[in-house]
């Protein structure tokens, strides 16, 4: 049997030693344990930071955007059926107001001659009355009288071209920008911009990390941050948000705010933003920003009526707008646009033919006008009206539009008189160096202020004249004192007063007034008096009527400073500004149709809401009747008295006038009066020295040169209810029939006109 082995006995086993971790290992933990910590810890000012950066994207960019001044508007230019117009006159309006000429008018903002017509598609435009449609209109000139016709050759009373934007309420803000909507946008201006500076906008999230690669790698080599790589989401941020200093901080919080734009935005509000913000120009104090703005001052015309070669050299401004800036490099301008041309061809957008022709063609830009020497002073009054119902801040940066009565025309035509006949004056007297002037013009039915020159000189002075300078109107007061003496009833413009001698104790001294030509003229008509402004005639006749009833009638008719009657009053010793001499004419010049002087229509935003609306009073204590009897009367003066020289440049032309000249002949005043306007000229000295020139061969020619620039139209020879116009004998008060020679045309109210009726015949 065989021999078993032993079992052997299990032994406790011996525990392996446990393995101790390297001490790379013991600092990768350590790292990653305090690493993720300080990630978390230091992640919090990170966020808090992104969550600040955040709040200012979506603040500034759902609130106002922009502090925009106000924009002020000219009333739309009204072109009638029958009014005066030279061909030459209506063809450079259209240029002026940024009109093209081609071969045809079809599109809109397009204009088309020929030897004898004009056309012109006008543009639509909205204002507080409401939206205008384009229209196209076909313009004749028979006789200079201005035809108007549609297509179908069928006759319209008139044609209106829209309202022009004549400068904006500032207010301390120093940017100049026309705010468009997406829709609004040219599509060539979007496709052009992107082509030229983002191509890849629409694939990206607001950086593209090839351009901020190829930066990094210029910057490097270079040793200086030379070039950035940004989108124009980018650009936006930079533009709208942050400073111009080229730091890295910078452009780090540059790249964050742009990630953050375009997770909130849209690609079309992005791109909306960045057109209206761009920076294009600096004018002056102002900044240019925007391509419609861009649009404006350099062609003149709306961002949606450019071309395709104005697209482009509008965008090639964009990569430097002081070097490619057309107005003061041309040269440099042109060849960038060319650049920007080139670029489309090569992308496919511009077909060869076409470059080559674009390339050629020269950068015509609009003529600029210095806007603040031609508006200024209307400025000063529509900053003045607004300012009892707006506050500065508001006016400044809320990009209201501000409409006002201005007609463009009759601004620039007043402008051109006052200094060109200011100038001829001191030309032919040295001793009227330093002669100024003012004019005030209104629509002679509403009150509407067409027209304000406040100085004679070639620049906006700061000092206007038309408010500013107060001075005693003369002969302008003889006016509304006949006026009082008609509403009694008592006179006609055929009663006679005496033209003689008197004195008047005034405060215990004797006054002794004269006329002008120290002569007495004995028994005169009360149209002659006033015709040949007879100093003492008015006095007698204020004498008899009372001269409290005077300045009571100055009162009514608008006088509102302060001031005492005296007899020195009734000729003309009373102190007014021309504006204020504007508003005592008003009434009587309108007959009653309106009383007080409008400067601004109405205050809209730009989504068209009327904010506020500015009415006029038209009441006035005067029948219309017997302001239409008084204005028949002042027409006398062009006939028969001071203003014969008016009549004589304008003689088939029915109007109304006065001159006014003061003591020492220290002013020369005007007042004429046609169909359109009502026109107040004053000229004199700062200092009040004595002058050489009288009503009549001062301001007189002021107002002769602004009416024929404007084309008159005569006064209506048709007098309201209660009025009636007669031929009356010189010497009797009757009728005169045909046949009669010694016959004067009067106007009279109801009830006062001669009952007799005189045949004139004679034995022979």
């Amino acid at each position: 049997m065989a021999k078993r082995k032993p079992v052997r006995k299990n032994s406790p086993r011996k525990k392996k030693k446990a393995n101790k971790p390297s001490l790379l290992k013991k600092v990768f933990f350590f790292c990653f344990k305090w690493g993720t910590l300080a990630a978390i810890i230091l992640s919090i000012p990170l966020a808090i930071w992104v969550w600040w950066l955040n709040g200012q994207v979506v603040e500034r960019f759902e609130g106002q955007k922009w502090q925009v001044p106000s924009e002020v508007y000219s009333a739309p230019i009204v072109l009638k059926a029958g009014s005066p117009w030279e061909k030459s006159s209506l063809e450079n309006l259209l240029e002026e107001t940024g009109y093209r000429f081609g071969k045809n008018s079809q599109n809109v903002g397009w204009a088309a001659r020929s030897t004898s017509k004009v056309s012109a598609h006008l543009r639509s435009y909205v204002d507080h009355l409401g939206f205008h449609e384009s229209q196209r209109r076909i313009f004749t000139f028979n006789g200079g009288r201005l035809g108007i016709q549609t297509l179908g050759g069928e006759a319209v009373e008139e044609a209106r071209i829209e309202p022009q934007r004549i400068g904006y309420l500032y207010g301390g803000n120093t940017e100049s920008r026309h705010i468009l909507t997406y829709d609004e946008i040219p599509k060539p201006l979007i496709d052009i911009l992107i082509a030229v500076e983002d191509r890849d906008f629409y694939q990206h999230w607001g950086i593209s990390l090839s351009g901020i690669a190829r930066a990094f790698v210029v910057n490097l080599t270079q040793g200086a941050r030379r070039q950035g790589g940004s989108t124009l989401t980018q650009q936006l941020v930079k533009n709208m948000y942050l400073s111009s200093e080229r730091t890295y901080t910078r452009k780090l919080t540059e790249v964050v705010m742009s990630l953050l734009l375009e997770y909130h935005y849209s690609k079309e509000a992005i791109l909306t933003a960045y057109i209206n913000e761009v920076y294009l120009a600096q004018l002056g104090r102002s900044a240019l920003h925007g391509f419609s703005a861009a649009s404006q001052h350099f062609f003149g015309r709306p961002v949606n009526e450019l071309n395709i070669d104005e697209f482009a050299l509008l965008v090639g401004m964009v990569k430097g707008p002081s070097l490619y800036n057309p107005e003061r490099s041309p040269t440099r301008s042109k060849e960038r646009r060319n650049t920007v041309l080139a670029i489309l061809k090569d992308l496919g957008r511009l077909k060869s033919s076409d470059y080559n022709t674009l390339i050629k063609r020269p950068v015509l830009l609009v003529k600029q006008r210095r806007t603040r020497s031609v508006y200024g002073d209307y400025l000063d009054f529509v900053a003045m009206q607004l300012s009892r119902d707006f506050d500065e801040k508001t006016l400044a940066t809320e990009n209201l539009r501000i409409y006002t009565g201005v007609d463009i025309r009759a601004q620039r035509a007043a402008n051109k008189a006052m200094r060109q006949q200011v100038a001829n004056l001191v030309k032919r007297d040295s001793g009227l160096k330093g002669l100024q002037g003012a004019m005030v013009v209104t629509d002679r039915l509403s009150g509407q202020v067409r027209a304000i020159v406040g100085s004679s000189g070639d620049y906006y002075t700061g000092f206007n004249r038309a408010l500013g300078a107060v001075r005693p109107i003369g002969s302008l007061v003889k006016p509304p004192l006949y006026l009082s003496a008609l509403a009694t009833g008592r006179y006609t413009w055929w009663s006679k007063v005496e033209d003689k001698a008197m004195r008047f104790d005034v405060g215990g001294q004797i006054w002794e007034p004269s006329n002008y030509d120290r002569k007495t003229h004995g028994e005169v008509h009360l149209y002659e008096a006033l015709a040949k402004s007879y100093n003492l005639a008015t006095l007698s006749l204020a004498n008899d009527i009372g001269f409290d009833r005077v300045g009571d009638t100055l009162r009514q008719l608008g006088v509102k400073r302060p001031f005492v009657m005296r007899p020195s009053t009734a000729l003309g010793a009373l102190e007014l500004s021309p504006f204020e001499v504007s508003r005592l004419y008003q009434p009587i010049a309108s007959q009653g149709k309106s009383s007080d002087l409008g400067v601004v229509l109405a205050v809209m935003d730009q989504d068209d809401n009327l904010i506020k609306r500015f009415d006029r009073r038209a009441d006035v204590p005067f029948t219309d009747a017997v302001l239409a009897v008084a204005l028949d009367g002042m027409t006398k003066t062009p006939k028969l008295g001071t203003a014969k020289a008016s009549q004589a440049v304008f003689p088939n032309l029915y109007f109304a006038a006065k001159t006014g000249t003061t003591n020492n002949q220290r002013d020369s005043w005007f007042v004429g009066i046609t169909g359109d306007h009502a026109s107040t000229v004053w000229l004199g000295d700062d200092d009040n020295q004595p002058l050489s020139i009288t009503g009549s061969s001062g301001a007189q020619k002021v107002w002769i040169d602004f009416t024929e620039e404007v084309g008159p139209r005569s006064l209506p020879d048709t007098l309201p209810n209660g009025a009636r116009r007669m031929n009356v004998l010189k010497d009797k008060f009757s009728v005169a029939s045909s046949r009669c020679e010694e016959k004067e045309e009067l106007a009279f109210l109801e009830g006062t006109q001669p009952k007799g009726r005189s045949l004139c015949l004679w034995p022979f």
